[in-house]
């Protein structure tokens, strides 16, 4: 498998992680555009993941998303291994 497979295999992955974490689907989440940014202590324990949806994405998408506020969401940080 090529480092470019193996690439697209983990953003599919953590695609339907993040998915998963905010109850919509795999084909829903390809749909939006986002940024990551995480909420970490100074030693860079990470408390969660702060999902920012850009400003034109799908109403209807985000509207699934539940606490969802000001197109901005925090969830728990998970392991890259899961």
């Amino acid at each position: 498998m090529s480092n470019r497979q193996l690439e697209e295999n983990q953003q599919e992955d953590w695609d339907r992680r993040l998915a998963e974490e905010l109850g919509i689907t795999y084909d829903e989440i390809c749909e939006l555009s986002y940024d990551v940014d995480t909420n970490e202590s100074s030693d860079g324990l990470v408390y969660n993941l702060v999902i920012r949806f850009s400003n034109g994405n799908p109403p209807e998408i985000l509207k699934k998303i539940s606490g969802l506020e000001n197109n901005c969401i925090r969830i728990p940080a998970w392991d890259s291994d899961q």
